[in-house]
């Protein structure tokens, strides 16, 4: 018998809402839905890898404020995704009160070093 592992996950409002009304539609919990929609993620042949990166914004710039930071990350991610169209952005989130931005995507198998 296998024993059952636990996991916290945080998640944004909007996606516990959705996951929510999925798992009440599908007649499952919602730890249901989520280890559902999990399995069929990795059974799903989709010929992706998915990645993320944390972006630190406190550096040694001192003259820029926090939001002129986040912004300069976010316009770096801009433009990785547009110097890169077969790349595919999931979700950004800022972490650490907005110190550090993270960002989630997926990529062809072909382009991904683990694989």
């Amino acid at each position: 018998m296998t024993e059952d592992a636990q996991l916290k996950l945080r998640v944004p409002q909007e996606l516990k809402e959705f996951l929510e009304s999925e798992a009440k539609l599908n007649h499952r919990t919602i730890n249901g839905e989520v280890v559902y929609r999990l399995q069929q993620s990795k059974n799903n042949n989709s010929g992706r890898s998915l990645y993320f990166n944390d972006l630190n914004c406190v550096e040694d710039l001192k003259e820029m404020s926090l939001r002129e930071q986040q912004e300069q990350a976010t316009a770096m991610i801009s433009r990785i995704f547009y110097d890169h169209p077969e790349y595919q952005l999931i979700n950004i989130e800022t972490i650490n009160d907005g110190k550090k931005i993270r960002y989630w995507y997926s990529i062809p198998r072909g382009e991904s070093f683990r694989d």
